[in-house]
């Protein structure tokens, strides 16, 4: 039951936080939404900073980066499991009622930026978590003979990573989130480009 709680608190506060600013979401916001007492809040959270980490790590910070699995893994697959992730990371959002879970995410980091200020730190490892997943998949594919042994690993990790960073930051403006058909239409091609 306490779970439960924690977790109804944490989940109404992250869509208070992707709709407003941060000083916006009030106590009476929170209240309403949780349909909670404000020391039933306080209770599982020390106050509205705390309450706003702990939805910063559980929603940002926890998401999973596809992983690879023991050198089995073909680039092609993990480009299907990275966009997979997307497709199940956006059903996600969209049970919590946040419908283009990039606008949420941009609003979100942009405020946790300023009250968080290990958030950058943090989002950076992310990044470099995810770029060294995609230099250990192209390592396997020149390994395996699956690309061609020419390309620069590095600048092919990087090229992927930002055509989704791309995608993900246009999605902000499209009214159902990142376009997932043309994101892997674009890897798709990359990927035949320097496919054997």
């Amino acid at each position: 039951m306490k779970q439960d709680t924690r977790e109804l608190i944490l989940k109404e506060s992250f869509k208070l936080f992707t709709e407003k600013r941060y000083e916006q979401v009030t106590v009476s916001d929170l209240e309403r939404a949780t349909k909670l007492t404000r020391g039933a809040i306080f209770y599982y959270m020390k106050n509205k900073e705390h309450l706003f980490v702990e939805v910063l790590d559980k929603y940002m910070l926890n998401r999973v980066a596809p992983q690879l699995s023991n050198g089995q893994m073909t680039l092609a697959s993990y480009i299907d499991l990275f966009i997979d992730q997307l497709v199940k990371s956006k059903k996600q959002m969209s049970a919590l009622g946040v419908k283009n879970m990039n606008f949420a995410f941009a609003n979100i980091t942009n405020q946790a930026l300023y009250y968080y200020p290990e958030f950058a730190k943090l989002l950076k490892e992310k990044s470099d978590e995810e770029r060294n997943n995609w230099v250990n998949i192209l390592q396997q594919a020149v390994k395996s003979g699956e690309v061609v042994d020419t390309i620069d690993v590095e600048a092919i990790a990087d090229l992927f990573q930002h055509v989704y960073t791309g995608f993900d930051t246009c999605g902000i403006m499209l009214d159902e989130g990142i376009a997932l058909k043309e994101t892997h239409r674009a890897f798709d091609s990359i990927y035949n480009l320097i496919k054997k």
